[in-house]
């Protein structure tokens, strides 16, 4: 599941009730993302072997491992969300992977500012077409002015040139 996995977060929970950790995971899968409470000495076993250990502080407490999918932007956001609902010091982030790089807790916080992937690519589109845009409407503004000005002179004169118009 690590190898599958774009990140993982490792979150400390404490005092959450059985109804609020199914909307956690019910948030998460929507997300494409899971979160596992597992022994802390299989996980730590695993990631050692994977070469991806984590510091020991990060392991205190009661443990869940957050395994984000391919958007992990959107996945961080379930997380987000879920902390401002029941607090900080009910569930936080204590750390994670991402690649290969080791993250502490405010790295993993960082990662629920990551926009998702859809708005990702929104930006993207929006910076390639920009400047087609602003080239258009320097294109279309000579004609644009030119209306403008011929519509100011009908109406100077009466607006007789509307009535016929229409």
């Amino acid at each position: 599941m690590i190898e599958n996995s774009h990140a993982v977060v490792m979150s400390r929970f404490v005092g959450l009730t059985v109804q609020e950790m199914e909307t956690l995971r019910r948030g998460l899968r929507d997300a494409d993302a899971r979160i596992i409470v597992a022994k802390k000495t299989l996980m730590k076993r695993a990631l050692s072997e994977m070469a991806r250990p984590i510091p020991e502080d990060a392991f205190d407490g009661p443990i869940g491992f957050v395994f984000l999918g391919e958007d992990i932007g959107a996945g961080a956001k379930a997380l987000k969300a879920f902390i401002k609902e029941v607090g900080k010091e009910r569930f936080s982030l204590t750390g994670g992977i991402l690649g290969d790089t080791i993250l502490d807790e405010a790295g993993a916080t960082a990662l629920a500012d990551l926009p998702t992937k859809d708005v990702m690519r929104a930006m993207l589109i929006s910076t390639i077409t920009a400047p087609m845009t602003s080239l258009l409407g320097l294109i279309t503004a000579p004609q644009r002015d030119l209306v403008g000005i011929l519509q100011a002179r009908i109406d100077k004169e009466g607006g007789e040139g509307e009535a016929e118009a229409a």
